[in-house]
C-alpha cells in the first residue's frame, strides 16, 4: 500500500461498486488522504491495488459517511463500513447522539 509521510492523515472505507456489464457487485477499500484530497483504491477480492494514489480535488471528507455514494473517476461507490479502527473512532467521535424522553405527564 501507500507510504505515509509524517503527519499525513488517512481514512479507510469499505465500499462496493455495481458493475453493470458483469452484473455483479465488486468490493473495494478506499483510502482517502484529506490533506492532498487524493484517494487510493484496493481491490479486496484480488488482493491488489486497483487505483494508485491520485488527486481528486472535488472530493472532500464530508462526502464519506456510512450509506453515502461517492463518485471516483466515473464510478459510483457506495460506502458500506469503516475500513479500520482509527477511521471508525474518528467518525464516531464527530457524530453526536441525543436521547430525549418526554414523560406522559408533561404534556396535556
Amino acid at each position: 500500500m501507500a507510504t505515509l509521510t509524517l503527519g499525513e492523515q488517512k481514512y479507510t472505507f469499505e465500499v462496493e461498486w455495481y458493475d453493470q456489464q458483469a452484473d455483479i457487485t465488486r468490493p473495494y477499500r478506499v483510502i482517502y488522504f484529506p490533506v492532498l484530497k487524493s484517494v487510493e483504491m484496493w481491490d479486496v477480492k484480488n488482493s491488489r491495488i486497483f487505483l494508485k494514489k491520485q488527486q481528486i480535488p472535488s472530493l472532500v471528507l464530508d462526502d464519506f459517511f456510512l450509506g453515502a455514494q461517492v463518485n471516483i473517476l466515473s464510478r459510483v461507490l457506495k460506502v458500506l463500513d469503516y475500513g479500520d479502527v482509527a477511521t471508525r473512532r474518528q467518525f464516531e467521535n464527530q457524530r453526536q447522539r441525543t436521547f430525549a424522553m418526554i414523560k406522559p405527564d408533561c404534556y396535556a
